[in-house]
């Protein structure tokens, strides 16, 4: 039947208000959480920038973009986060820079970040999405940029038994020669991520027959097929007008301790840090390079060439990024985007 004016008002009435409460938020403890940020403060963000901007920038992934945690260094909230949070201060995180490039070159770009400290591909494997995942796939619009950075912690943090045998394969065993001349992987992308049944046995399956050297056929599905994988549910909804896919930089080369220290010494990377860098180019160019998301410009950003192995000054615990080198993500993001 004809809906009746008076459940028409109330239901205005209280759209009404969920917009105010929404618009009028202020939020306290937006940087507290150590995994990303809460969905509700996300929201908050998420309508100051749509209020400001015309375009937003997403960020997915893993600390690579979530980064907030590893330092102190804060700033003046500007871009439309002094609107809401209280008090107006920002940690000077890869979203912050991104947001303040955007003041100063006359962007009307926001950025907000939903990607997740400490999380990994295997968090996102079954059909799996992450809160904040969700976040973004129900409201990303045609105008916005996705950027994603995943993968790496599926190595440093919480690597499977076959990734590790895989890369101990490549970095340890695999002469440098051959990996430089003779690299090269075509796994098929079947469009389903399994998680690789918690062992990576059929990434391992597949790669052996569709990659060589040995081992190197696993490490492409993970990074080209399993986070084009990711980006598809991502963008399931509604397309963005771009998505930018980072490869991993290179760890910092000075053993000054960290978090990824067993794993680096487990890879050689102390002991022989140009390997491992050679196998992250590589897996840049046959695995980054070719994620496709149909009706989506994708745009690869090789973040190895963004921080300086060599500079401690670009890293907090050797893998992750500091605040200066959130200042060099955001510009290197701006100019891919164009």
């Amino acid at each position: 039947g004809t809906p009746s004016p008076l459940g028409a008002s109330l239901t205005m009435s209280t759209m009404a208000a969920s917009m105010y409460r929404v618009e009028d938020a202020k939020v306290r403890n937006f940087y507290s959480p150590f995994y990303g940020h809460d969905v509700k403060d996300l929201s908050v963000a998420l309508a100051a920038m749509r209020r400001r901007h015309e375009r937003v920038v997403f960020l997915a992934g893993d600390s690579s973009l979530d980064n907030k945690y590893w330092f102190d260094d804060v700033a003046q909230a500007l871009n439309g986060y002094e609107e809401f949070l209280a008090p107006q201060v920002m940690k000077k995180d890869v979203c912050y820079w991104i947001n303040e490039r955007c003041v100063a070159e006359g962007k009307s770009i926001g950025c907000v970040n939903t990607a997740v400290e400490a999380t990994c591909l295997n968090d996102r494997a079954f059909g799996r999405l992450l809160p904040q995942d969700e976040f973004i796939r129900d409201n990303i619009a045609g105008d916005d940029v996705l950027v994603v950075s995943v993968g790496g912690n599926d190595v440093a943090l919480q690597p499977l038994l076959c990734t590790a045998i895989n890369l101990a394969a490549l970095v340890c065993c695999t002469p440098t020669a051959c990996l430089e001349r003779c690299a090269c992987a075509s796994p098929p992308n079947l469009g389903v991520d399994c998680g690789c049944l918690g062992c990576g046995l059929p990434g391992c399956v597949a790669g052996t027959f569709t990659g060589w050297p040995p081992g190197f056929g696993y490490v492409v599905d993970l990074f080209k097929n399993r986070v084009e994988t990711y980006v598809k549910r991502l963008c399931v909804r509604t397309k963005p007008r771009k998505v930018l896919v980072c490869a991993i930089y290179y760890p910092e080369e000075t053993t000054r301790g960290g978090w990824a220290d067993a794993a680096l010494r487990a890879m050689c990377y102390d002991a022989n840090p140009g390997k491992l860098q050679l196998l992250i180019r590589k897996v840049f160019q046959h695995a980054t390079t070719k994620i496709r998301v149909p009706g989506v410009e994708v745009i690869p950003v090789p973040l190895f060439e963004v921080l300086d192995s060599r500079d401690p000054r670009d890293y907090e615990q050797r893998v992750e990024p500091s605040a200066g080198a959130g200042a060099k993500m955001a510009a290197a993001f701006l100019a891919a985007m164009g």
